[in-house]
């Protein structure tokens, strides 16, 4: 064995890392804007935030890919990152599709049910927490960017929940945090 990274390892360090990166700074905008804002109902809190709570399981997807190909040498950086990317796609922005994948998020998220909801009025993604039958809502990309002229149009934010969300963001990271962490040490086992 030498020091030569695997090409799994290179795509976790380099591309991936860009990609939790970029969430952690949705993630931290939001709140910044929240912050700034004086904790107003503003739309951009709830697209950077949607963008954050989407990417953040779409990193873990990443990882998955990456621990499937930790000890072969012979795949290449471009066809793990294509694998990566046909993954993501499987999701598009189906959030309540996307954390289903990880039952073990969902329960260190503490979220009893994750569904999606359209009325007419409202296209978001609903989510039930175990403590305190708490419930918040989380905006479909398109919707929270579009409005009425969503596919399915969306005309109404609901603002009153957003702590909840934050304090769902903060352990979204964590757990990522700690999971880049673990498959970090796991690559590195396998060092070309």
């Amino acid at each position: 064995m030498n020091n030569n990274p695997s090409p799994a390892h290179l795509v976790f360090s380099a591309d991936l890392g860009f990609l939790h990166g970029n969430t952690k700074k949705y993630k931290r905008d939001a709140l910044i804007i929240k912050n700034n804002d004086f904790g107003s109902c503003t739309p951009t809190f709830h697209l950077l935030s949607s963008l954050a709570f989407e990417l953040f399981p779409k990193v873990l997807l990443g990882y998955k890919v990456c621990l499937k190909y930790k000890d072969d040498s012979s795949v290449t950086e471009d066809i793990i990152r294509e694998e990566i990317s046909n993954e993501l796609k499987k999701y598009n922005h189906n959030i309540d599709k996307l954390y289903l994948n990880f039952p073990e998020l969902i329960s260190f998220l503490d979220i009893k049910k994750i569904s999606s909801f359209n009325n007419g009025f409202v296209w978001e993604y609903r989510i039930e927490l175990n403590k305190g039958n708490k419930h918040i809502a989380i905006k479909d990309i398109e919707a929270v960017r579009y409005g009425s002229f969503a596919k399915k149009r969306d005309i109404m934010t609901w603002c009153v929940t957003d702590d909840i969300l934050i304090d769902l963001l903060n352990k979204i990271e964590k757990y990522v945090l700690l999971k880049e962490r673990e498959v970090n040490e796991e690559l590195k086992k396998f060092f070309n």
